[in-house]
């Protein structure tokens, strides 16, 4: 009953201070919205239009080219927005000087000659005579990332145009089989489902360094707990009624976040389900061990806060808690 009594006091001491309330509380709240107001849009799945222009000539196998782009760049699934335009050296000028200014994303250029060496093409592999394909000249801006992606994609566009070529010559191929099967998830990422369980553990970390790290120094600083020592509380009482009073902190700062994720931004995870609840409580064991060892090895206030914040930022960030690190170099994922 007494430990009861000392957690409740402890935990009220500690909420009435205003700066406590602010960053322990609503600063884990306001973080979350931050993260989703910079972060969210750039996993909402959208569709990616590439600008192409086309540098176009009449005859047979340039018109099937023309028609399939034309094709690809209709409909709300479209991956073209097409700007046509008929070939000449001026045009092509032009547009690769919009290509360099980054107006466009690709030029496609299908040669003057490109109709008659098809047809020479067709004409000597029914020969038997081997010889190099005809080919349309594709323009891209090297190192940047939308124009190579374009590039990619009207690759293996002309790799289809091949059988569709081979088709209109009186060439019967057979198309290949195949089976697909979703082995993965249907759904697209969901930041807020990632970003949540991240604020999550922010809050016990932050209260684990600075709600028990420095508080405790502060306490054997000022000489308030060997004061305690000379009244009839015993330690163990005293850290067990600290421990508490950080847990109902804990506990609160992560009901607040979770309404927040829950309610405003709609998140998948419940909060309430058993494997969610269990890595809140190891990660409440681990952190707040952590806490309590940059305690026992600060001699000051100071020196706790300076650890603290030394180890701080670097945590949180080589942890992965606002953003996945998949990507990033192999040094910093083995720290």
């Amino acid at each position: 009953m007494r430990i009861l009594k000392i957690t409740n006091y402890l935990f009220k001491s500690m909420v009435r201070d205003g700066s406590n309330l602010f960053w322990l509380l609503v600063f884990p709240c306001i973080l979350l919205a931050i993260m989703m107001l910079i972060f969210s849009p750039l996993y909402e799945p959208r569709n990616v239009v590439f600008n192409l222009t086309l540098l176009s000539q009449k005859g047979t196998f340039s018109e099937i080219i023309e028609k399939v782009f034309d094709e690809t760049s209709k409909g709300e699934n479209r991956i073209f927005q097409l700007r046509k335009i008929h070939s000449s050296e001026r045009a092509l000028k032009e547009e690769l000087e919009r290509l360099r200014s980054k107006k466009t994303d690709l030029v496609l250029e299908i040669p003057d000659d490109f109709d008659a060496k098809m047809l020479n093409w067709f004409m000597l592999r029914n020969m038997g005579i081997t010889t190099s394909t005809p080919t349309v000249n594709v323009y891209s801006l090297k190192h940047h990332t939308t124009s190579q992606s374009a590039y990619i994609v009207v690759k293996s566009i002309f790799q289809r145009l091949e059988f569709e070529f081979l088709k209109r010559m009186g060439y019967e191929i057979r198309g290949l089989e195949s089976k697909v099967e979703i082995v993965g998830t249907r759904e697209t990422f969901s930041f807020i489902d990632y970003i949540y369980p991240g604020i999550v553990i922010f809050t016990i970390f932050m209260t684990a360094l600075f709600g028990i790290g420095v508080d405790m120094t502060w306490l054997r600083e000022r000489g308030i707990i060997r004061r305690i020592n000379v009244t009839i509380l015993s330690n163990s009482e005293f850290i067990i009624s600290y421990i508490l009073s950080r847990f109902y902190l804990i506990i609160l700062q992560i009901i607040l976040v979770s309404i927040v994720a829950k309610f405003v931004y709609k998140t998948s995870i419940n909060p309430l389900s058993p494997a969610f609840l269990l890595y809140v409580f190891l990660a409440i064991l681990c952190l707040s061990s952590f806490g309590f060892f940059i305690a026992s090895v600060s001699k000051t206030t100071n020196s706790a806060n300076a650890i603290s914040q030394v180890l701080n930022f670097p945590l949180q960030f080589l942890g992965g808690l606002y953003f996945p690190l998949t990507n990033v170099p192999w040094a910093i994922r083995l720290i």
